[in-house]
């Protein structure tokens, strides 16, 4: 949340105040959630207090289906393992998927259109939208619960702005300002302790055009100017319409920075890029934003993604929280899970079922939101708490682990996605890519 009152390494009197709290309400929430997810019975239908209308909003059908997938999944299962277990305090768990397509504003308008009024749900699930935006008003007019992982700013602004009429929706995760701030601070580390082969702070930037991609590559080239860095090029491109990289790789090959920074989310784009920069590359770390962690990219990418950095503020951990769910998750649906969605959509209607736990009723809904307000929830990707509605970021937003959400970087080495920061949550080391040697 660019310009609030977090800084780098510093945990505010605010959020000390939330993790006192907190970490009570997360005894609290925890011990109800245990209890209330027991087994009971194995049997489906209404529960023993009725049901629960639960509706999942996803890009299934279009040109992110490969991540919207992920989100279907996440939430899928965690439904079940709740059914599963006798359901949410007596209630059945009803799950409806509405696959709002390309995800563009009309889709999205009739998929959550849908939702209240025809499906009548208690509660709507989502991952992103890329036309995130009409859905705000629609939940909030509605009166109902909405969680998501939208990670935008957009959002933080507008629940500031309103929040009486927005009392009702969440992002589970932080923003997307911190990728670039997050990596800026990672980077400049690196090279300050001899790990980039070069003492010369100098960048190159190829922005993605939308505002998610522009939020990220601003708030880096804000950062690392900030630590002392040197800009050498900046281009931009469309995210999904990237019909060449050789021009715009062409003049970052030119000035031959030691670090380039993209914010292109789209996997597809992101192999190709990898691939076109390997074919002939200079002594340039590079950062390629989220892609990475959808599994189709290193399928689409081979070799040519070796070496490669990425991050997200939304990443399914390497521990024991993370591992377990991978195993069941791959039990479930015969793969493995990527680096986000699947995660941070699991863990989402786990920090529901858990408002909904502390309030005691699903049914009142302001009630639950006001419960969800002082969840803390260790899941998949972090623990997940809440300032303005919005999940927390750490190390950069908090230093204390126990109520946030770890922005991991990520390095590929021989097909193998290795966490190199934030410790402890790391499973590799970082590796000079061969490129750069």
């Amino acid at each position: 949340m660019a310009g609030d009152s977090f800084t780098r390494r510093e945990v505010t009197r605010r959020s000390v105040l939330v993790g006192g709290a907190g970490a009570i309400g997360g005894l609290v929430v925890g011990g109800l959630a245990g209890s209330a997810l027991a087994p009971k019975s194995a049997g489906t239908g209404a529960g023993s207090r009725g049901s629960i209308k639960v509706v999942g909003i996803f890009p299934i059908g279009g040109v992110i289906a490969s991540d919207g997938k992920e989100m279907q999944n996440g939430v899928q299962m965690a439904v079940d393992e709740i059914n599963a277990r006798g359901g949410l305090i007596g209630y059945h768990l009803d799950y409806v998927v509405i696959d709002d397509k390309d995800s563009s504003t009309d889709q999205i308008t009739t998929a959550f259109n849908r939702a209240v009024s025809v499906e009548k749900a208690d509660v709507i699930f989502s991952g992103y939208h890329l036309a995130s935006g009409p859905e705000f008003d629609i939940v909030a007019n509605a009166g109902t619960l909405y969680y998501n992982v939208n990670t935008q700013i957009a959002w933080v602004n507008r629940y500031k702005g309103n929040p009486s009429k927005y009392w009702g929706i969440f992002q589970c995760d932080p923003t997307e300002s911190w990728y670039g701030q997050g990596f800026a601070y990672w980077v400049d580390g690196a090279l300050n302790a001899g790990l980039l082969n070069s003492k010369v702070k100098t960048y190159s930037i190829i922005s993605g055009k939308s505002a998610y991609g522009t939020v990220i590559a601003t708030g880096f080239q804000t950062q690392i100017k900030q630590l002392g860095w040197t800009e050498l090029s900046n281009d931009g491109v469309s995210e999904g319409s990237v019909p060449a990289w050789g021009p715009v790789l062409s003049r970052v090959k030119q000035a031959k920075p030691t670090v380039l920074f993209t914010s292109d989310f789209s996997p597809a784009d992101d192999a190709a890029m990898a691939k076109e920069w390997a074919a002939s590359p200079t002594k340039t770390l590079v950062y390629q934003q989220y892609g990475p962690s959808v599994p189709e990219y290193l399928t689409l990418a081979g070799p040519a993604a070796n070496g490669i950095v990425w991050a997200t503020v939304l990443g399914l951990l390497p521990d024991k929280i993370g591992n377990d769910f991978r195993a069941r998750y791959k039990a479930k649906f015969g793969a493995e899970p990527g680096w986000a969605n699947a995660g941070g959509c699991y863990d989402e209607v786990n920090v529901w079922a858990a408002g909904v736990a502390m309030s005691g009723d699903p049914k009142n809904y302001k009630a639950v939101a006001k419960a969800t307000e002082s969840v803390i929830w260790r899941g998949t990707t972090g623990s997940i708490s809440f300032v303005d509605h919005t999940g927390v970021q750490f190390p950069a937003q908090t230093a204390d682990a126990s109520v946030g959400q770890p922005h991991i970087i990520v390095q590929i080495q021989d097909g193998v996605q290795k966490v190199v920061s934030p410790t402890p949550f790391t499973s590799g080391t970082f590796v000079l890519p061969s490129w750069m040697r």
